[in-house]
């Protein structure tokens, strides 16, 4: 990015800082103010937390429908909304067994109707800081 000779930005050019502009104050909550997400291998992307980790924001790609997993969140759900556009989302817990400390995988179902045209971020409301499992199963 930079001017031309003459000084003037090319219009292409300008049309993609406003596109990031754009994308930027519709998602500022997930991108201003946080802190570092989760460690690759819980989420397969990149993430970000609130300040007192009990929010904690996806960044999906901009075709990500269907379902996404998110491995070792020992954390209740309390609330996942699209951000941009306030839609809820639903969720499930699978695997989870009441007598291990192993919390099961958690499935959020992603409709294409709520994706954003470059990439979509969730917020996950969470009951208390993030905690995640990091164990090896349900005897450890």
């Amino acid at each position: 990015m930079g001017p031309m000779a003459d000084g003037t930005i090319p219009a292409a050019q300008v049309n993609v800082l406003k596109e990031l502009g754009a994308w930027n104050k519709k998602h500022a909550e997930a991108i201003f103010n946080t802190i570092g997400g989760i460690a690759q291998g819980h989420f397969y992307g990149p993430t970000t937390l609130s300040k007192d980790s009990t929010v904690l924001y996806f960044f999906l790609p901009a075709k990500t429908s269907g379902q996404i997993m998110v491995k070792g969140l020992s954390n209740k759900i309390e609330e996942i909304t699209v951000v941009g556009n306030g839609t809820k989302l639903s969720h499930k817990v699978v695997g989870k067994i009441s007598w291990s400390p192993v919390p099961g995988l958690v499935y959020i179902d992603v409709p294409e109707n709520v994706l954003d045209k470059y990439m979509t971020v969730l917020k996950l409301k969470l009951d208390k800081p993030v905690k995640l499992y990091r164990g090896h199963g349900g005897f450890d």
